[in-house]
């Protein structure tokens, strides 16, 4: 008796130190998101913008030529953070309220956060920066898992405004309001140095998940004095020019095949040329302040990194960096009452401006379209993975992957198992795929058994293998593309293959069928006005007009 009790109590005691050495093994896992940045926008992707703390990761880590989003803000935030296709997380539109389960505009309940997965396996849940997924009261992040939190809006990175100006809409710090003194302060710092205090403040024997979500380099078009400097006279030459430039930059450093085409130019698209001396000028410093704000945000990252290595957590922790949409086409002087509401230069805390669809065009170099589009310039992000243990430096990979393979990745990674209970609720089974195979150099794509999907306001697209089926509302034709040979979406051969056509289709409508959507012209009269006029400010008028400065 006596020898099989000190049997037991040494199993016990070798159990214990072993789930001990396991917990100790699990890596912290940092998860950057930007906002509005281009595929183009980093150096390491054919930037000439000054960002030498994201290149290190890539040339230490690992790039991927293909990840996809879902092409705007909140569905993008509401995969990312559950693994759930945004209308099965219940952000089917955006973040308003359409009167439909899966377009309820906040995350329900059976979509768990990675927050709450994590937290479940001895993580501890940070989050710094922007939101953007609640609603009606409920799914704030200190609901859905989180520790501890600094949420902080977006609108102006000097002032705690909204979009329309007057109201405060004051971050908040563990669901309590965070003050700061307009003029002050610029956000993406407050974002940068609360991340870095929670890593500062980490326990040695805990890993940690922090995601840190950074509003830049959103519109307004805000910076300091310092950053924009760095760029005077950078962008004098134009966006095309600057297109030609990125897309040389991204052959030679192996982002896009050299067989690559560069997508057709929009008719609206302004001349340089036909455009005055005085024209040009403005027109370059929103681009200088754009540089400004992704310079800034890497700045952030650079601190991030040194306080990783400072917490010697550096070599078992893996950072993801991407981007929520493609570069956007909106311009306020045609909506949020921008021409009104811009009362001093470019940049400075009275200015409201965005880099229009120009600049966008540039920055989504070498693809079609912008932010909204379900062409490869609105889902098309920058992918970068870095972790110094486990992924070996300077690779680039195919990859294909999307948002909803984050938690998969991350929950693998970390050992958590994906509870069948939940707060006594079922949770939506995960559709997305671990992308560690390709992370770890075992695959160059992710291996998927059907394809991948997308919807949003009556966008559609399937990616299936090298082949693209895309529509844009309120058409219901669909365009074929071969992403193999045209990734730029310059040939459609939907006339030619009629039967793949219908093959994919078929898919498209089973994936609506069991995910919640809906024909968009359904829903169209309950959109709000503000979206719809959103829509509208992509819209230019003819070269050498339309411009409000």
């Amino acid at each position: 008796m006596k020898k099989s009790f000190l049997t037991l109590f040494a199993l016990m005691a070798l159990n214990a130190i072993n789930l001990q050495a396991q917990k100790k093994q699990q890596p912290n896992i940092i998860l950057i998101l930007a906002d509005d940045l281009g595929y183009s926008d980093l150096g390491a992707y054919g930037s000439e913008i000054q960002t030498p703390n994201l290149d290190k990761l890539a040339n230490k880590g690992i790039r991927l030529k293909e990840f996809y989003n879902n092409s705007i803000c909140a569905p993008t935030r509401a995969s990312l953070l559950t693994g759930q296709y945004q209308h099965k997380a219940g952000v089917g539109y955006f973040a308003n309220d359409l009167g439909l389960p899966a377009y309820q505009g906040y995350l329900n309940k059976e979509s768990l956060t990675l927050a709450e997965v994590l937290k479940n396996s001895g993580y501890t849940t940070l989050l710094s920066g922007k939101w953007h997924v609640s609603g009606n009261q409920q799914s704030f992040p200190w609901q859905r898992g989180f520790d501890k939190s600094l949420m902080a809006n977006n609108g102006s990175y000097f002032d705690q405004g909204d979009y329309n100006g007057g109201k405060k809409q004051p971050y908040f710090q563990d669901g309590k309001p965070y003050p700061l003194e307009a003029g002050k302060f610029y956000q993406t710092d407050v974002v940068t140095e609360q991340a870095v205090k929670y890593i500062e403040e980490s326990k040695k024997d805990k890993p940690f998940f922090l995601y840190l979500a950074y509003a830049a380099p959103h519109w307004p078009l805000h910076a300091l004095p310092e950053d924009i400097a760095k760029y005077k006279g950078k962008y004098d030459k134009g966006w095309d020019e600057l297109r030609k430039t990125r897309f040389a930059r991204q052959k030679e450093l192996g982002i896009v095949d050299q067989n690559t085409k560069l997508s057709v130019k929009d008719d609206d698209i302004y001349d340089w040329g036909r455009l005055s001396y005085d024209q040009r000028h403005q027109w370059a410093a929103k681009m200088e302040v754009f540089s400004a704000m992704v310079d800034r945000m890497d700045q952030g990252i650079g601190k991030v990194l040194d306080q990783l290595k400072k917490s010697g957590a550096d070599e078992n922790t893996l950072i993801v960096f991407i981007s929520d949409n493609g570069a956007p086409a909106e311009e306020m002087i045609k909506w949020h009452n921008g021409a009104t509401r811009n009362t001093g230069p470019v940049g400075t805390i009275g200015s409201y401006e965005s880099q229009s669809k120009n600049w966008s065009y540039a920055s989504n170099t070498p693809f079609l379209a912008f932010k909204d589009y379900m062409y490869e310039g609105g889902i098309s992000s920058p992918f970068i993975a870095w972790y110094p243990s486990k992924i070996k430096a300077g690779q680039i990979s195919k990859g294909t992957g999307h948002i909803i393979d984050l938690a998969p990745t991350f929950y693998e990674l970390a050992g958590a198992s994906y509870p069948k209970k939940f707060n006594q609720v079922t949770p939506n089974q995960l559709p997305g795929k671990s992308l560690l195979p390709v992370l770890f150099g075992k695959q160059d794509t992710v291996q998927r058994n059907e394809p991948l999907f997308w919807e949003r306001a009556g966008n559609r697209a399937v990616r299936w293998g090298k082949w693209k089926l895309v529509s844009h509302w309120p058409s219901y034709a669909w365009e074929l593309y071969n992403l193999d040979e045209d990734r730029g979406e310059t040939q459609n051969l939907a006339s030619r293959n009629h039967e793949l056509v219908s093959q994919l289709s078929v898919k498209y409508f089973a994936w609506a069928r069991k995910t919640g959507v809906v024909d968009f012209s359904t829903l169209a009269d309950k959109e709000p006005q503000s979206m719809k006029d959103f829509r509208k400010s992509k819209v230019q008028e003819p070269a050498g007009g339309g411009f409000g400065f």
